[in-house]
């Protein structure tokens, strides 16, 4: 934050440079200070050049100040230089502070400093020089390193005083650009600004002829007015000859149109009643077709859970299948060497029966002979043992070899079973979503004529006010004809109290109706006193439903998809992205 701020102070206190400026003045004479401005400041005659103590905290810590000469054409050129004069009456008299030059644009902005300078007399400058230059100065090695060491420290500090130098030159040439698009828009809004104003003056123009028309439309309208009240007087002449007969027409005549009205609303209400009951008819199929649905879901469930476990005992018995028909080739090999020792067995018996015929004529190889024929016979015992067992196991090995295959087609035709009953439930359950989106779409439509029917008995309840207004006037008009006095003076003058839309009502009143207007003002007499019917407004939608309970719209508010954190409603969004919207949450 502070090498933000450093850079913007660097950039104004950059826009006005101060050049020559001396070590010293000497006191007690003129000053003469020179600046030069930069192309990206623009001048103006309210700004000053002042001197300021060294250390000066705001602009208002001057000594002394000067107002900028005025500058003339400085729009084309890049840099201009000017000069400042400070009379020596108002300079410092004080010889060891330090000062500099501001130059302190209108709005009180410091847009350039100078270095630091004093005021002091020549011959003191001189002698400070003098002895300057008289002194001999030893230094050791180590003030040597330390002032090489210093060097390097300065050469890294100009280092980056210079990359600040190219960045604040950088930003500068921003600014600049965004100066220059500035005053491209300010162009432009002042192009739009004379086309508005434009603008202004024909509508000024244009206000001006409708005040003159307006003034002639109220003369007009005030002669018509004495017109009017002329026709008048001698129309109520004629009328109260004529009021006894229009007051009974006029009552037949209403009275009709009371009945018409009314026969209408009824009409309307039992359309009204109708649709209900149609409504009710189709939400009742629609909840039986629901709960038909999820008894479908629910047996389809049920169904793949089943198909689910059948498959895992199809799996077991196909790796039992496997096991058996490796056991049973196992069995074949065994059969096999039982029958390559049958066949050593017979070659063996044949050996014998020719050892004993050579022990018949070689006697004293008997009894070896003989050994050797009963562990023979041992061994041939054994493996007959053996290969009767082996044989019963491969008997009890095929008949569970067959159990397993006929439990394996029992399993895959109950599979292929269940698998049609599921297809033939997801075609009724198809069926069935369709049958509710049909119902929906009727349902919809019903509820658009229910709304307008509504509409239409709003608009006929304000016209029945209207016209009850309008028959209280005619009443008041009649009453006053009866109970007016038969002076010609209340005839020719009318009632100063009486305000001249009064009049013109009147006037309007009396005027005879066409069949067709009075049909349409007294067909919707009586649906006023009809109360209107409570709209039930969902929670969360801000839909309105008319004509339905409020267990049909909590059943609708349930319907709906909600966030439990932020309340949005989710009906559109997919599982997954709605699980990612609720969980986005809880991070």
């Amino acid at each position: 934050m502070e090498s933000s701020t450093d850079a913007a102070a660097a950039r104004t206190f950059s826009q006005v440079l101060f050049t020559d400026i001396p070590h010293s003045y000497p006191p007690s004479t003129p000053v003469t200070c020179c600046y030069t401005l930069t192309d990206a400041f623009q001048p103006n005659p309210r700004d000053w050049v002042g001197i300021f103590k060294v250390g000066w905290s705001t602009t208002k810590d001057y000594h002394t100040f000067v107002w900028v000469e005025t500058c003339q054409d400085v729009a084309g050129q890049q840099t201009v230089t000017r000069n400042a004069v400070f009379k020596e009456y108002y300079l410092p008299k004080d010889e060891i502070e330090f000062y500099q030059f501001c130059y302190v644009d209108s709005t009180g902005q410091v847009r350039g400093a100078s270095t630091p300078f004093c005021f002091k007399n020549p011959v003191e400058q001189n002698m400070e020089s003098s002895t300057d230059d008289e002194l001999l100065v030893i230094t050791t090695q180590e003030q040597v390193e330390q002032s090489v060491r210093e060097k390097a420290e300065m050469m890294k500090e100009l280092d980056q005083i210079r990359e600040e130098n190219e960045t604040l030159k950088k930003a500068l040439q921003k600014e600049q650009q965004e100066v220059d698009n500035l005053k491209g828009q300010n162009e432009q809004k002042e192009i739009e600004k004379s086309e508005l104003g434009k603008e202004l003056d024909q509508i000024k123009e244009q206000n001006v002829n409708l005040k003159f028309t307006l003034q002639e439309q109220l003369q007009e309208k005030d002669s018509l007015k004495e017109e009017m009240l002329l026709q008048m007087k001698k129309q109520m002449e004629i009328q109260q000859q004529q009021s006894v007969s229009l007051d009974r027409a006029s009552r037949q005549i209403n009275e009709e149109k009371y009945d018409r009205a009314v026969m209408k609303i009824n009409q309307l209400k039992e359309e009204r009643e109708e649709l209900r009951g149609k409504i009710d008819v189709q939400i009742d199929e629609i909840a039986k077709i629901n709960s038909k649905l999820r008894k479908g879901e629910q047996e389809l469930f049920k169904m793949t859970d089943s198909i689910q476990l059948l498959q895992v005992d199809l799996q077991s018995s196909e790796k039992e299948k496997e096991r058996l028909s490796a056991e049973l080739q196992r069995l074949h090999s065994v059969t096999h060497n039982m029958d390559d020792m049958k066949r050593e067995n017979q070659e063996l018996c044949r050996r014998l029966s020719q050892q004993e015929t050579q022990q018949q004529s070689f006697p004293d190889n008997d009894l070896r002979t003989q050994t050797q024929l009963q562990d023979v016979q041992e061994k041939l015992a054994a493996e007959k043992e053996e290969s009767k067992n082996v044989t019963k196991r491969a008997e009890f090995l095929e008949r569970e070899l067959q159990q397993v295959r006929e439990q394996l087609d029992g399993v895959i035709a109950l599979y292929e079973q269940t698998q049609r009953k599921s297809n033939k439930q997801e075609l009724q359950l198809r069926e069935a979503h369709e049958v509710i989106a049909d119902k929906d779409g009727l349902i919809e439509e019903k509820e658009h004529e229910t709304m307008l029917v509504k509409h239409e008995n709003e608009e006929l309840s304000k016209e029945n006010q209207s016209l009850r207004g309008h028959n209280e006037e005619l009443r008041k008009v009649f009453a006053d004809l009866h109970t007016a006095p038969s002076s010609d003076s209340v005839y020719m003058q009318p009632d100063a109290s009486t305000p001249a839309g009064a009049a013109s009502n009147i006037h309007e009143s009396q005027q005879p109706e066409t069949p067709e207007q009075s049909e349409n003002l007294y067909e919707t007499i009586g649906s006023v006193a009809e109360p209107e019917e409570e709209l039930l407004v969902c929670r969360h939608c801000q839909e309105s439903f008319p004509g339905i309970t409020q267990n049909e719209l909590e059943l609708h508010e349930q319907s709906h998809r909600m966030c439990p954190f932020c309340t949005m409603i989710c009906d559109n969004m997919e599982q997954s992205v709605f699980e990612d919207h609720v969980y986005s949450h809880e991070l």
